[in-house]
């Protein structure tokens, strides 16, 4: 399940930029004992996914990736960023990532997770440019 959650969380994130080694700076306060503690806590939680629902998400993206990958080969970039800003959209606002989001909340906070972007203020983040990384 941990895997699916991740290929899924990873997709959906993938046209935000990456967590910059400045956030990490957060860590400093937190011991070992605690990050551990929370990642324990985060665990849990995230066993409150309906996996099914990951699955359906999961067999999607695999499918979406391809279809997204095409596009950006043909050069209809922008098709592509609509297709994959829909559905980053809609999968944000799926039960099972409301779940996850509420998990990862404090790994979030404390800089170990990326945070959702703003799906419509992406700046100059493209999928194109994303997927060929």
């Amino acid at each position: 399940m941990m895997k699916r959650f991740f290929n899924t969380l990873i997709f959906t994130l993938a046209i935000s930029s990456s967590v910059q080694a400045a956030n990490m700076s957060s860590m400093e306060g937190m011991n070992m004992q605690q990050m551990m503690a929370q990642m324990q806590k985060m665990q849990q939680c995230l066993l409150k996914v309906d996996e099914a629902e990951l699955r359906h998400y999961e067999s999607r993206v695999s499918k979406l990736e391809v279809e997204l990958r095409a596009l950006c080969q043909a050069g209809d970039r922008e098709q592509a960023q609509e297709k994959a800003i829909a559905f980053g959209k809609e999968i944000t606002s799926s039960k099972a990532f409301k779940t996850i989001e509420s998990c990862t909340k404090d790994m979030q906070i404390n800089a170990f997770m990326p945070k959702v972007p703003d799906f419509d203020n992406l700046g100059d983040r493209h999928i194109c440019n994303e997927l060929t990384r």
